[in-house]
């Protein structure tokens, strides 16, 4: 979607501004989709998403403007805000409580490896397809450039037909598909009014949140910072985002064995600490090789992070608020992201400008080589690796499971 705003806009801004609709959702409606997703079918929700996905993603090939990519943007976003809490609220409904940390574990996994093969091979799956379209004589008029969104909406329409399958048991705290208008107040603020009066979850979400605010930095400084001082250009950066991806399948696949021998809100909290200081060496560390093994570290303790923490949220959120809890958990990371793209770049030209100014004023040519090694993106980097060490030692102190099960809240 990205390529195609590019390639109707021609314009950097329009695709920045892409990501603001694409974060839009989340503002809108995000405490509203976790009442949906605590009061109706959540199998349903599921299917319906994903069939509404699929339907909108075969129109992007005849889009001709921009404006209206925002638009079909803004409606898939709107139904991924529905399906990711509805999928994740669903996880202890489907599996044993003993088995909810390897269920997230193989979730996580699943996620992590399709990003990578997706980016990785998706020209080459298209071809592969194309190909066998090609010597099909209805189907020839899908090949072309819209192919890979034909392929995408097919992977929604298949995920639909797979989730018809899935058994979810019925629910006893509540009425499945009942919504009771005459209480929507009290359903819209339960999650909030939750998170406020629980200590362990409210600096859970402070904690990530700061951490996707600092971490965000790596995606829209990455290209700059690998340009200009590790000198390896975008196609580099291209190899450092596959590497943040080994990381991540290997950090999934490890949570099961490290959440047995440390505590889960001690490793939550360690696992955030330890992608601070790798985001802090791969901003101070020159080195191409070595920063690829700090990436890999990064993504391994980003994935650790993800794994215990939906972990927690499962294992001690009642499931009559579980939706509301991952509705709100995905609109911080959405809103939190979105700042951290806006902010990050602005952070580093303004370092850039106060650079530039005391390169001015410097005679002596030791100290411009000093200086020019210290560019605003590689200091911005580095301040937003603090960033995420300070929401390490956060929840390092404040987030503590109890053993209670963290239920409805009655005023």
């Amino acid at each position: 979607m990205i390529t195609l705003v590019y390639k109707l806009s021609k314009s950097s801004f329009a695709v920045g501004t892409l990501m603001i609709f694409k974060t839009l959702p989340a503002l809108f409606f995000g405490s509203l989709v976790g009442v949906m997703v605590d009061r109706f079918d959540r199998k349903r929700l599921m299917v319906v998403c994903d069939i509404s996905r699929g339907l909108l993603i075969l129109t992007l090939p005849f889009i001709r403007n921009v404006f209206g990519v925002y638009v079909i943007a803004f409606l898939l976003e709107t139904f991924s805000l529905i399906f990711m809490p509805a999928k994740d609220a669903s996880i202890p409904n489907i599996v044993e409580q003993r088995d909810v940390l390897a269920a997230n574990s193989i979730s996580h996994t699943t996620n992590y490896l399709t990003m990578i093969i997706g980016s990785a091979f998706g020209a080459t799956i298209i071809l592969l397809v194309e190909s066998v379209w090609g010597y099909l004589p209805f189907f020839q008029r899908l090949t072309g450039p819209g192919a890979a969104f034909y392929i995408d909406a097919a992977t929604f329409f298949l995920s639909a037909a797979a989730l018809s399958f899935m058994v979810l048991p019925p629910e006893e705290l509540h009425e499945v598909g009942e919504i009771k208008w005459f209480h929507i107040k009290e359903d819209l603020f339960s999650g909030f009014s939750l998170i406020g009066k629980d200590k362990m979850l409210k600096y859970m979400i402070l904690s990530i949140g700061v951490a996707i605010l600092g971490g965000g930095s790596i995606y829209s400084l990455g290209v700059v910072y690998s340009t200009e001082v590790l000198k390896i250009g975008e196609a580099g950066f291209g190899y450092l985002i596959s590497a943040l991806g080994v990381g991540l399948v290997i950090g999934a696949l490890v949570s099961g064995v490290l959440a047995r021998l440390v505590a889960k809100d001690k490793l939550f909290g360690l696992s955030i600490l330890a992608f601070g200081v790798a985001m802090v060496a791969f901003s101070s560390i020159s080195y191409y090789k070595m920063v690829i093994a700090i990436i890999v570290f990064a993504g391994l303790n980003l994935a650790v992070l993800n794994v215990t923490g939906y972990t927690i949220l499962h294992e001690n959120i009642d499931d009559s608020l579980r939706g509301r809890v991952f509705s709100i958990l995905q609109s911080v990371i959405k809103v939190f992201l979105l700042m951290s793209l806006a902010l990050s770049g602005i952070v580093a030209d303004i370092i850039n400008w106060i650079l530039k100014n005391l390169v001015e004023n410097v005679v002596e040519q030791q100290q411009l080589v000093y200086l020019a090694r210290f560019n605003g993106s590689r200091i911005t980097l580095l301040l937003s690796g603090f960033a995420v060490i300070g929401a390490g030692a956060l929840a390092l102190k404040n987030v503590k499971i109890n053993n209670e099960r963290i239920g409805p809240v009655n005023d």
